[in-house]
């Protein structure tokens, strides 16, 4: 394997290891001749290797994974965490490097982009995940108790939501939870639901099948918020990565680049050992939810990477490699 870097990554590059952190590896490679030829280049190629089988979190394990050039391009391209992340790892955590890598470095304005979806997507699904924001658990109980109040009162299985009063429903979308929209389902028909908390219910479902679904919504986000509550429960470890990457978001959004090791690495860390009150952990994910949209607002980068450099760079490496590999 032609090896373009390989990188310490995880933990160690961040800043966050303790006694206990892996060993956790990022590479980059060119293909062989004959697999360019072939048009058989692997995406990807990893290995994990364990000190002990079924033991977890060793020093002694070793996680690695290399990309092909091409599929690290298009990563960065996309706006992938782990494509950024690379880039910007300092010398002290390149474990080998290359003029190829020197190059793709040196090009960074024309790989980075405003695209933050990946950053804001994992920091949101860790805040749905654990109900951060208690206005959800209020929309849901709404929801819940509107139409198991409408289902007592007609006392019929048999009636639908848009038998109910437009008005009523309406007037539960008081908050970004809650709305009533009318989608296109197939090519010329239209159909109408109430959304509450991302989840859909038609127009022509019944209130009992309305107030079931909401209630095991509502059900499900208490019992969550109360595990949260009292520590029980949390993925610590994924919640520090939501605050990671969303600071991680607003200096690339904001100033064009990553600091490694983390400037925020101790708040981080102690995130990741549960030692921070849930309750602040919380608070800390909507604030920076708010941060990171704002800068992707006001961001000087451009929308879209320069995919013909891309294009143009990996059929030169590509071009060389397999001359080199006919000789």
């Amino acid at each position: 394997m032609n090896i373009v870097t390989i990188i310490e990554f995880g933990s160690h590059l961040y800043g966050t290891s303790t006694s206990t952190s892996d060993r956790d590896y990022k590479s980059v490679y060119l293909p062989d001749a004959r697999d360019i030829l072939l048009q058989r280049v692997k995406e990807s190629v990893g290995a994990r290797v364990k000190s002990r089988e079924g033991v977890r979190n060793t020093p002694d394990e070793i996680d690695d994974e290399a990309y092909s050039l091409q599929r690290y391009l298009q990563l960065l391209a996309e706006g992938q965490t782990v494509a950024i992340d690379m880039l910007f790892a300092p010398d002290a955590s390149l474990i080998a490097s290359s003029s190829l890598w020197a190059e793709i470095r040196v090009n960074k304005p024309r790989l980075l982009t405003k695209r933050s979806a990946a950053f804001v997507g994992y920091c949101r699904t860790q805040a749905n995940k654990y109900s951060i924001k208690g206005s959800r658990v209020a929309a849901a109980k709404q929801a819940a108790e509107f139409f198991a109040s409408a289902y007592t009162d007609c006392g019929d299985a048999q009636v639908r939501v848009n038998d109910l009063d437009a008005s009523s429903l309406i007037a539960l979308c008081t908050d970004e939870h809650t709305r009533v929209v009318t989608i296109e389902t197939t090519p010329g028909r239209e159909e109408t639901f109430f959304e509450c908390c991302g989840r859909k219910v038609s127009f022509g479902n019944t209130v009992k099948a309305a107030a079931e679904i909401y209630s095991r919504i509502y059900e499900n986000y208490g019992a969550r918020a109360r595990l949260a509550q009292s520590n029980e429960g949390i993925d610590w470890k994924a919640l520090s990565h939501a605050v990671r990457v969303a600071h991680e978001a607003v200096e690339l959004l904001r100033n064009h680049t990553i600091t490694f090791p983390l400037v925020v690495a101790p708040m981080v860390l102690s995130i990741k050992l549960g030692e921070a009150p849930y309750d602040q952990v919380a608070r800390l994910i909507e604030d920076l939810l708010v941060d990171v949209e704002a800068a992707a607002a006001e961001s000087t980068l451009p929308d879209e990477a320069d995919r013909q450099w891309i294009d143009d760079f990996v059929i030169d490496a590509y071009e060389r490699q397999v001359i080199k590999g006919a000789l």
